[in-house]
């Protein structure tokens, strides 16, 4: 903070200084205490305060009708009440006086059990008031298949993960190491020049492969393994090698630049002095390149770690519904099809945990520390 003082000044380094601290938050700060605030809050959906809720919702509607009929009739002998506006059916007749007081005191005794149930709900919210709001209750409420699901999804992202390191360091080595200026622009625009599409379509662009009639299958039944004609095709949405295909590749960049980036600052007089001295490229690699490396692989790893786990449009699009849905796919739908907030803050916060750890793992495992990694 001295520096930036020394260098820009106090008025520019205060107004830095608190855009950043507004920006954490209301970005990052706030919304990670309401979820957990949330997640913390369970909701009973089996309870006696959610079946009265249910309860009064039905006989609103009921009531709601009834009152209708009787303002609206006419009444007709088999399909129940008709609007005379929407109708011309002469077989319609209006209500009787005996009708009408039936129906009047049907809507007598849903007021009546309308009330009864208000003044029950209203004592069950004081009785809940005063009770302790806050408990893990939704964080063990996950079930065997959920816990399967988030498990597959972790082992998938590592999968990702140590897929694209195995890509990327022979690139990054490549491109760092061991090119000219000319050689490495022509191979940093073939890696960026894909990445200036949006992200969405490139990951539709691999359905034109994976696809009934796609390339693969196209190119099967080229060789005689495959028929377009007669829906004899390999259906390769089934299989989840296709979702790692596309993770990786959608996520790539994001481990070969760090990579790239620690390594292009390694002396390659370093290199050539251990290769005079009689060491094989594995042991050049494992002595000198790989430990200067450790900050840059850290930091592709915990990125493409976390980007694979908190996927959601990749296996959503590229399975089209043909394979086990993944955590992130769980957490969408406890939000916005079951509209359980709180179940699916305790997901979001317990994925959001395994990412926590995933990033000290990482550090322990590479021996690198948190300033190492924000350089």
């Amino acid at each position: 903070m001295k520096q930036l003082f020394e260098i820009y000044g106090w008025p520019l380094t205060t107004f830095f200084s608190a855009c950043v601290a507004l920006w954490l938050t209301i970005l990052i700060v706030t919304p990670q205490f309401f979820m957990i605030e949330l997640s913390l809050r369970f909701e009973d959906r089996g309870d006696r305060l959610t079946k009265i809720v249910n309860d009064l919702d039905v006989l609103y509607r009921d009531k709601g009708t009834k009152e209708y009929d009787l303002v609206n009739g006419p009444a007709c002998n088999t399909t129940g009440m008709v609007n005379p506006m929407m109708t011309g059916d002469s077989s319609c007749a209006q209500f009787g006086e005996e009708d009408k007081l039936r129906l009047e005191q049907q809507v007598r005794e849903l007021e009546d059990r309308i009330q009864s149930l208000l003044v029950e709900e209203q004592n069950l919210k004081e009785i809940k008031a005063q009770q302790f709001p806050y408990s893990v209750r939704n964080y063990t409420a996950m079930t065997g298949l959920h816990a399967w699901t988030l498990t597959k999804t972790v082992a998938f992202a590592l999968i990702v993960t140590l897929i694209a390191l195995a890509t990327c360091y022979p690139v990054a080595y490549a491109v760092a190491l061991r090119s000219g200026p000319v050689k490495t622009v022509i191979l940093f625009t073939a890696l960026f020049v894909p990445y200036a599409v949006n992200e969405l379509m490139r990951i539709y662009a691999w359905l034109t492969v994976f696809d009934l009639h796609g390339l693969l299958n196209t190119l099967l039944a080229i060789v005689g393994f495959a028929s377009l004609a007669s829906d004899e095709v390999i259906i390769w949405y089934r299989f989840p090698g296709t979702v790692l295909v596309v993770l990786v590749y959608t996520y790539i960049l994001f481990m070969v630049f760090p990579i790239y980036n620690t390594m292009a600052t390694l002396d390659p007089n370093q290199v050539e002095a251990a290769r005079d001295l009689g060491a094989k490229t594995w042991r050049i690699h494992w002595r000198v390149i790989i430990p200067h490396t450790k900050p840059g692989i850290a930091v592709g790893c915990i990125m493409t770690f976390m980007l694979a786990a908190g996927s959601f449009s990749v296996p959503y699009i590229i399975t089209r519904g043909l394979q086990p849905k993944w955590f992130t796919q769980l957490i969408y739908d406890k939000f916005y099809e079951s509209s359980n907030w709180n179940l699916g803050s305790a997901y979001s916060f317990t994925l959001l945990l395994i990412c926590i750890l995933f990033i000290f793992g990482v550090m322990a495992i590479f021996g690198v520390k948190l300033r190492q990694l924000a350089r």
